[in-house]
């Protein structure tokens, strides 16, 4: 496949390639105008020609356009859809995807995955309040800046919601194993479609039991989701305690016996015996993390395609 590295798209000079997917390149370039560092999508020269890609990438720099905010990726131009070449230029990120950081970084730690979970929503309330439903919600869609600034990107397949559906001919867009049943069954959608994304994130559930798309689509659509015991953003405590709570399940006559009423002396008994048994509250010190809080102030970054 040719390269566009070392030429120039107007104003860019393009660098070097950082990524790719089946639908476009990303390359890292220079705007020589403002002297600064972008990311350059390009779509594949066999999707500009259709339509369908092309009306893709302009529902994603427009749906972009609108929304401002230190989670979401920013973008800077659009090539336009009359240009020979269609391309989306953004800000750089230096970093990582959440899917690289999980797969190397992860250790099981709760508030870490709280962190990461409440920055992510924080991205999508602000989309969500703009009208905006991202639709593919996924680890692979979320960059982490060197400096621990979580990113939200690929729009690509957002929907304006009371607006028309954009769809592409014979395929079900987004990521299977993140699909809220509703979108898998082309029903309505809202913001709580990228909500069950998120949710799938963190207990990991079904990718990990899943074989196909087909049995992923499946097991979505019928429910009965079970956190998994070794979902990377949660914390192995969850199954842990599932464990514990199993174990120390009342025996058929313990549960029995609690169903009649107690006395009053019993009564007064027992809640004196919880009363003393019950230890004092724990002050717990602040987990440190390498995901960011607080309110970013610069923008050097990284991007990356599906």
């Amino acid at each position: 496949m040719p390269t566009l590295v070392g030429t120039k798209l107007d104003k860019y000079e393009i660098q070097s390639e950082v990524g790719h997917g089946g639908m476009a390149v990303v390359y890292r370039g220079i705007d020589t105008v403002l002297s600064r560092e972008v990311a350059i999508k390009v779509l594949h020269p066999h999707m500009a020609g259709r339509e369908e890609s092309r009306a893709r990438l302009r529902r994603e720099a427009i749906t972009v356009a609108k929304l401002r905010h230190e989670n979401i990726l920013e973008i800077y131009d659009y090539s336009g859809e009359s240009e020979a070449e269609s391309y989306l230029v953004t800000e750089f990120i230096h970093g990582m995807t959440l899917r690289e950081w999980l797969d190397t970084r992860w250790r099981p730690r709760p508030a870490l995955a709280a962190l990461i979970i409440h920055r992510l929503c924080a991205a999508l309330g602000h989309a969500h309040k703009s009208g905006i439903v991202h639709r593919d919600i996924k680890p692979e869609n979320v960059m982490i800046r060197s400096d621990g600034c979580l990113k939200l990107m690929d729009f690509g397949i957002a929907q304006i919601i009371d607006h028309q559906k954009l769809t592409m001919t014979g395929q079900l867009l987004g990521s299977p194993a993140y699909m809220a049943p509703e979108l898998i069954n082309g029903k309505p959608i809202d913001s709580r479609t990228d909500l069950f994304a998120v949710g799938v994130m963190l207990y990991q559930w079904p990718p990990a039991s899943c074989r196909s798309p087909a049995a992923t689509r499946t097991r979505c659509s019928r429910g009965s989701p079970r956190p998994s015991t070794r979902g990377p953003v949660s914390s192995v405590r969850w199954s842990t305690t599932s464990s514990r709570r199993s174990s120390t399940a009342p025996s058929r006559a313990s549960r029995s016996s609690a169903t009649r009423p107690p006395t009053t002396s019993s009564a007064t008994s027992s809640a004196t015996s919880r009363r003393s048994a019950s230890p004092p509250p724990r002050k717990r010190s602040p987990p440190t993390s390498p995901i960011r809080t607080g309110t970013s102030t610069s923008s050097t970054s990284a991007s990356a395609t599906r």
